[in-house]
C-alpha cells in the first residue's frame, strides 16, 4: 500500500509513536474508525525474503522485551492505534509462552467493537498478504512473526498451508491480538530491519530434561539436540523444599511424584520423607547423599502416564483390570465410584442393570475401567503442542523415554506419521480421535 507522499517508516514512528503509546499506556481511547496506514519497512526488501519458520517455542526464562518486539509494538501502535497489553511476562505464570522470553506482544483491541475489529483485520490482512512474485505471508516472514492469535483463531508460519485454524486455548483472544516472534524477529535480524533475508535461528537449547535453557546470547543455526534425560544424572546435591533443578526432576521420577515439575514442593518433600522412613535414614525431607543412594536403588520407576497403550490405568500405585468389583461404602455415589476408578456413570449402570443412581451400602458393583487414553479421545495434537496429552501420546507410541518430553516436535510428528501411514491414513502430522482410539484399542 505504498503511495506517493506517504510518510516514510521512520517519519511514521517519529510523528505518531509518542501519541499512540501514551494513549495505550493511559488505558487508551477506542481505536479510530478511519482506515489506518499500514507500517512501512525502514529498508528496501531483498528479492527473496525469509523462508517459513519452524515452531520455536519458549524454553528459557528471559522476559526482558526484545528489540524486535519493542519496535513492532511501536510501529503497530503508530500505524493503527489500540492499546499496549504488554510484552514480557513473569516466568512464575503457568504454561509456556514466548512472553516469558520477551518476544511476544499483546495488542489490545476488542473484537466486539466494529472499529477495533476492523483495525485488527486490516493489520492481519496486510501481514499475511502475498508480496512480489506471490510470496505468501510476505510481511509476516519479513518481520519474523511466528504466529498470531485473534478472536478464537490462530495462524502460524509452521502450518501456513492450513491458513487460519480454530484456536481452543484457555483465552479466546477477543480482547487482544497475540503476536509471537521468531528469534530473528525478536532480535531485529530479519529483512524488515536489515534488508537481508535471515537464516533460521533456533534459539537457546535445553541441555538437561526438566530444566530451562540459558537465555539467548547468539544465533544458533542448527536445531537443538535432544536434552540429556534427568535420569542419567549421577550427582548427589542437597535439595530442599522450594528448590528447582533437573535433580528435582530426577528424584520425582524415582519416587513417582506426580506431576513431574522439577520444583521441590510439598508432594516431593513428603515422598522423600517417606523414603527416608522406609529405609531407616535420618528424616530430613531433603536429598541427602544417603537419600539419593536409596532412591536410585529402591525408588519406584516414573509413572507420568500409563507406560503403554495396552496397559491399564494406575490408581494408588496398582494397575487396574478392565473390569472390577467394588463394594459400595457409606456416602458413595455412582459419580464418586466412577471418578475413583476412571469409569463412567453410564458404564457402571449398564454393567449392573441399574435404572437409577440410587445405590445401597454394601452393594457390589461391576465397574468397567476406562483406558488411560480415553480422556484424550477428542484431543487434537500437532506440531508445537505441549502438556500431559502430548506425553501420553509419546508414551502410547512407544517412543524412547528420553523423547517423552511433553513437547510435540519433529520427532513426535514423524512417529505419528509413521503410525498413520502404516494404517493407510493421511500422514499429516496430526494426532486426532482416530489415532487415540487406535492407540487405546
Amino acid at each position: 500500500m505504498q503511495v506517493a507522499g506517504r510518510l516514510s517508516g521512520r517519519r511514521l514512528l517519529g510523528s505518531l509513536v509518542t501519541t499512540a503509546v501514551a494513549v495505550a499506556v493511559l488505558g487508551g481511547a477506542p481505536a479510530p474508525a478511519a482506515a489506518a496506514t499500514d507500517p512501512v519497512s525502514p529498508v528496501a526488501a531483498p528479492d527473496v525474503v525469509e523462508g517459513w519458520s519452524p515452531y520455536l517455542g519458549q524454553v528459557s526464562c528471559d522476559p526482558t522485551p526484545k528489540p524486535g518486539a519493542v519496535e513492532l509494538r511501536q510501529a503497530v501502535l503508530a500505524a493503527y492505534g489500540g492499546r499496549d497489553s504488554g510484552i514480557g511476562r513473569s516466568c512464575s505464570v503457568g504454561g509456556n509462552s514466548e512472553h516469558k522470553e520477551g518476544r511476544a506482544w499483546d495488542w489490545g483491541l476488542d473484537a466486539s467493537k466494529p472499529a477495533e475489529k476492523a483495525l485488527a483485520e486490516q493489520f492481519l490482512t496486510w501481514l499475511l498478504a502475498p508480496g512480489p512474485n506471490g510470496m505468501a505471508a510476505y510481511n509476516a516472514r519479513r518481520l519474523g512473526v511466528m504466529y498470531v492469535i485473534w478472536d478464537r483463531k490462530v495462524w502460524s508460519q509452521y502450518r501456513a498451508a492450513d491458513g487460519w485454524r480454530k484456536y481452543t486455548g484457555a483465552s479466546a483472544h477477543t480482547d487482544h491480538v497475540h503476536i509471537s516472534l521468531t528469534w530473528n524477529g525478536a532480535t531485529k535480524r530479519t529483512s524488515w530491519w536489515t534488508g537481508k533475508a535471515s537464516q533460521t535461528d533456533y534459539g537457546p537449547c535445553v541441555e538437561v530434561e526438566g530444566t530451562l535453557a540459558q537465555p539467548w546470547r547468539a544465533p544458533r543455526h542448527e536445531p537443538c539436540p535432544e536434552p540429556v534425560p534427568a535420569a542419567s544424572l549421577t550427582g548427589t546435591p542437597l535439595h530442599k523444599r522450594g528448590d528447582t533443578s533437573p535433580y528435582v526432576t530426577q528424584i520425582q521420577q524415582l519416587l513417582s511424584v506426580q506431576p513431574v515439575t522439577g520444583f521441590f514442593g510439598p508432594l516431593t518433600e513428603a515422598a522423600v520423607t517417606a523414603l527416608q522412613q522406609r529405609h531407616g535414614l535420618q528424616v530430613t525431607g531433603t536429598t541427602t547423599p544417603e537419600t539419593w543412594a536409596a532412591a536410585r536403588k529402591h525408588g519406584a520407576a516414573p509413572v507420568a502416564v500409563p507406560p503403554a497403550p495396552t496397559e491399564q490405568p494406575v490408581v494408588s500405585g496398582r494397575a487396574l483390570p478392565a473390569r472390577m468389583t467394588y463394594t459400595v461404602k457409606p456416602g458413595n455415589s455412582l459419580s464418586e465410584v466412577a471418578k475413583r476408578w476412571r469409569s463412567t456413570v453410564p458404564a457402571i449402570k449398564s454393567a449392573n442393570g441399574l435404572t437409577s443412581d440410587v445405590i445401597t451400602v454394601g452393594q457390589k458393583l461391576v465397574v468397567p475401567v476406562r483406558s488411560g487414553l480415553t480422556r484424550y479421545t477428542w484431543k487434537r495434537l500437532d506440531m508445537g503442542d505441549r502438556g500431559r496429552a502430548v506425553k501420553a501420546l509419546q508414551t502410547a507410541l512407544r517412543m524412547k523415554p528420553k523423547y517423552r518430553t511433553g513437547l510435540f516436535g519433529p520427532i513426535t510428528e514423524r512417529r505419528v506419521n509413521t503410525f498413520k501411514a502404516a494404517r493407510g491414513w493421511k500422514a499429516d502430522g496430526v494426532a486426532g480421535p482416530g489415532v487415540w482410539r487406535k492407540l487405546g484399542a
